[in-house]
């Protein structure tokens, strides 16, 4: 992993930042003159997500902190505690504007200038799938759950615009009043489908839960080819922000000098860090192999 995530992370979250800001500007203004509610939410979400990427970078900012008299650790689980908070913030304006489009599927109003409205629709979508691949990929580059949530933001973004357009297309042409409104409470559902899982991982996250099967039994399988390794059990491991932490009882012979054992220790470490970089620390306890016999 590369020692600069957090900070390039930061950079990935503060340009989708001012690009959503502009997105959702453009889209708001559109839809107040088109008079597209659609439009207005899909510009709503936009900003909403403005404001996930701008969590997401105060979290990866917060997190590159070394560690001080308050956080032993350091601060690298306040990116995932950003996303989960980004998460909350989805659902929030998602909920606020499923509330605004039944007000108006109650109440449907004429889309004064669809072209204009559907242009505008269209490049939205354009601009968010850019944003997509862009997010992604750098999520996947620095294992960052807080851009992981960012990107599928992302994937709400393009399809929220894709379903405004439709529905600017089905109320103006195909005379169908109310298609509008509808448009926008699909696009808020589409919200509450990216939330949960948002926070359904971060959650997991911060109460250590780690899915790493396969680590923990290569870990192993690197701990006893290490000469006169005789035994390994309890490998833990757990997620701090993008990295990995852990600990692993070590077996020795109890006849083994300090020096010798510390040198076991620090070559597990050594191998384990070197095959996995995301792994952060990994701390070796020793124990006499005598007492597994007992």
């Amino acid at each position: 992993m590369d020692s600069n995530g957090p900070i390039q992370g930061g950079k990935v979250a503060s340009r989708s930042f001012l690009v959503q800001l502009l997105v959702g500007l453009t889209e708001i203004i559109g839809g107040f003159f088109t008079f597209s509610v659609a439009l207005i939410s899909d510009g709503t979400q936009s900003f909403a997500d403005a404001g996930v990427s701008l969590i997401v970078w105060i979290g990866l900012r917060i997190s590159r902190r070394a560690p001080d008299g308050k956080f032993h650790f350091g601060y690298y689980r306040v990116e995932t505690f950003s996303s989960m908070i980004a998460a909350l913030f989805m659902g929030a304006l998602g909920a606020i504007a499923l509330y605004e489009s039944y007000r108006d599927l109650l109440n449907p109003k004429t889309i004064a200038d669809a072209p204009t409205a559907l242009i505008v629709a269209l490049g939205a979508m354009i601009v968010s799938s850019a944003l997509l691949v862009y997010k992604k990929r750098a999520a996947e580059k620095y294992r960052s759950l807080a851009l992981k949530t960012d990107a599928a933001n992302s994937i709400k973004d393009v399809l929220t615009s894709i379903v405004a357009s439709i529905g600017i297309v089905v109320d103006t042409y195909f005379n169908f009043p109310g298609a509008d409104a509808i448009a926008g409470i699909i696009i808020s559902l589409f919200v509450f489908t990216m939330v949960y899982p948002a926070i359904k991982e971060a959650s997991l996250v911060l109460l250590d839960a780690c899915q790493c099967s396969d680590i923990l039994q290569e870990i192993e399988n690197i701990a006893v080819g290490i000469t006169h390794v005789k035994g390994v059990h309890d490998i833990r491991m757990r997620k701090m922000g993008p990295y990995l932490v852990g600990d692993m009882h070590v077996a020795v012979d109890g006849n083994m000098t300090v020096k010798e054992a510390d040198k076991i220790a620090s070559d597990i470490e050594e191998r384990v860090k070197k095959k996995f970089d995301e792994v952060l620390e990994m701390k070796v306890r020793i124990e006499p192999h005598e007492l597994q016999d007992k």
